[in-house]
């Protein structure tokens, strides 16, 4: 116990205060360094690389400079500026596992330590080290980073650059921080539209709060040069829906009360960590138990993370309860300075969460849940770090107690998913199998054997993304499920059989049980049989665990030859 309140002490120090931040993002990178390579790369997570290798069929908005056509939406409500920061890196770094994921960890890094300085200078050393520590651990927090298929990794980064820019905007006066605030704001507005939530929670919870401190920086001044900021940061998305009259809100903002009940479990799921397991999504990243699991472990590090994932055995993370700990605790500290962070965090997380909740659409992923943080993270911290200060000694090992208890089951939460990916790997839209699929069709070019190009038409959804950044580009992808998916019309049917009687194609899709859009290959078998085709199948590629995932098949005149 001595030796707990002693480090706690020290952390507190002057030098602590400096060895805080780098070590809470080395922390933070060696653990998504872990989780890189453990799975393929996804559809969404590489929504992004469209306009880089198919700006002519996959950028909804764009505008022209000096002749060049410069990509601005990537969807009605997701701007290309990821695009932007990582054409130069790809260019240099060409796509994988690595030059993908690597440089959003980096930048979840350093959110981690902007995020302790917020909350350091604002609310004190003690909050600062206890909400670094909570964000650094949190299992959905470095799961949503490191494979940023919401994307949320630059939501986050420019939600906390804007709160610090602004607070040190109230601070000190500077007028450089107001405006740079504002842009920043503009920027994740446009980045994702769903950043709306996040202003709204900002703007309710700071009138509030801070009734007094708001209405006194409301001149025409400051108001000129925030709106001037919010405009130049916004400018893509707002000349986007300036020129497509509002379609970004006409087609987001929906509302509805269905699967409310829903959204609050997925939120329950994201604060405890657990939920990209399953079986409450049948796993949307790690295959569960449920399913075969015929992997062992290869090395050390991966005995000693299986033990360890069998000793603990499953468990929830424990930030929901400090959570509820913190509220009890709340009417106590409410005449204390951790009533201000608390309540302003607290009126930000249920805002943001009812504007999901209740809109058509939302709330149903953890890639939404998360934008909550890292403010369920601050409330937590706040009122450990106040109840440590009012109670003193025992009161400081208490919370220490507290902190390593919700921060040890965090980790342990990290570590059930890579024991679960060790034995039964990764889930079918995240498959490592998608790189071996996409070195065969760079080694056989479609229409093989024996012609040199040709089409690949692919049969499910999940692939396209993965198979053009990873042939940057160079391979010739086009959609052959959308036209067998539902109900077949006379202009499907055409389309079908101009597939079928291309002898140059090759056809891609997932083999049986793992099928993400259902029906689309007996559908298409049904097509084939009457007009004399029969379907002969190339290759088979499986995942590290041997499980067969994806089919490459041509369609020949002439009977079936398969089985």
């Amino acid at each position: 116990m001595h030796a707990l309140t002693t480090t706690a002490r020290s952390i507190a120090a002057t030098p602590g205060k400096r060895l805080v931040g780098p070590a809470f993002c080395i922390l933070f990178l060696l653990q998504g360094l872990v989780f890189i390579p453990c799975v393929g790369l996804q559809n969404d997570e590489l929504l992004f690389t469209g306009p880089l290798y198919a700006p002519d069929t996959t950028v909804q908005g764009s505008i022209r400079i000096l002749g060049h056509r410069i990509p601005t939406m990537l969807m009605v409500y997701v701007g290309a500026l990821k695009a932007w920061i990582y054409r130069p890196i790809l260019d240099l770094w060409p796509p994988s596992p690595w030059s993908i994921r690597l440089p959003v960890l980096f930048l979840g890094a350093v959110t981690i330590w902007l995020f302790f300085v917020l909350a350091r200078n604002a609310c004190g050393t003690g909050t600062g080290v206890i909400a670094a520590a909570l964000l650094t651990t949190d299992a959905t927090f470095v799961l949503t980073t490191c494979f940023d298929w919401g994307p949320v990794v630059l939501q986050h980064f420019l939600l906390v650059s804007g709160c610090l820019l602004l607070w040190r905007f109230h601070r000190t006066g500077a007028l450089p921080c107001l405006g740079g605030g504002f842009f920043v704001f503009g920027a994740a507005l446009w980045d994702k539209a769903l950043f709306s939530w996040s202003l709204v929670g900002l703007l309710v919870a700071a009138a509030v709060v801070f009734p007094r401190a708001l209405s006194s920086k409301l001149t025409l001044r400051n108001i000129a040069i925030a709106v001037a900021g919010f405009l130049i940061g916004a400018a893509p998305v707002l000349a986007y829906n300036a020129a497509e009259p509002l379609k970004t809100f006409r087609t987001t903002a929906q509302f509805s009360v269905t699967g409310v009940a829903d959204k609050a479990l997925m939120l329950r799921g994201a604060l405890e960590g657990s939920a990209l397991i399953g079986p409450s999504l049948s796993g949307y990243i790690v295959r569960d138990h449920s399913t075969p699991c015929p992997g062992r472990p290869a090395n050390a590090f991966e005995r000693a993370s299986v033990e360890l994932d069998t000793a603990a055995g499953p468990r929830a993370g424990l930030l929901p309860a400090a959570g509820i700990l913190a509220l009890i605790l709340l009417p106590w500290l409410w005449r204390t300075p951790a009533r201000a962070p608390m309540l302003f965090a607290l009126i930000f997380s249920a805002a943001v969460w009812s504007q999901m909740a209740f809109t058509k659409g939302a709330g149903t992923g953890q890639h939404h849940a998360v934008l909550l943080w890292p403010f369920p993270q601050l409330f937590v911290a706040s009122a450990l770090a106040e109840t440590a200060k009012r109670l003193g000694h025992r009161g400081l090992i208490a919370i220490v107690l507290v902190v390593v208890l919700v921060c040890g089951s965090n980790v342990l939460i990290l570590n059930r998913h890579i024991a679960q990916l060790i034995g039964c790997g990764a889930t079918t839209i995240w498959t490592d199998a998608i790189d071996p699929l996409a070195a065969y069709l760079r080694a056989n070019p479609p229409g093989f054997p024996g012609a040199s190009s040709g089409r690949v038409y692919l049969m499910d959804w999940g692939i396209f993304y993965p198979l053009l950044a990873l042939s940057q580009g160079r391979l010739d992808l086009r959609f052959g499920w959308h036209s067998l998916d539902g109900g077949l019309d006379r202009a499907d049917r055409e389309v079908v059989v101009r597939m079928l009687a291309d002898k140059d194609a090759v056809f891609v899709g997932h083999t049986a049980g793992n099928a993400l859009v259902l029906g689309v290959s007996a559908r298409l078998d049904e097509l084939a049989q009457p007009l004399g085709y029969r379907k002969k199948v190339l290759t088979t590629i499986s995942d590290r665990h041997g499980r067969p995932i994806f089919e490459v098949f041509r369609f020949l005149e002439g009977p079936s030859s398969n089985p």
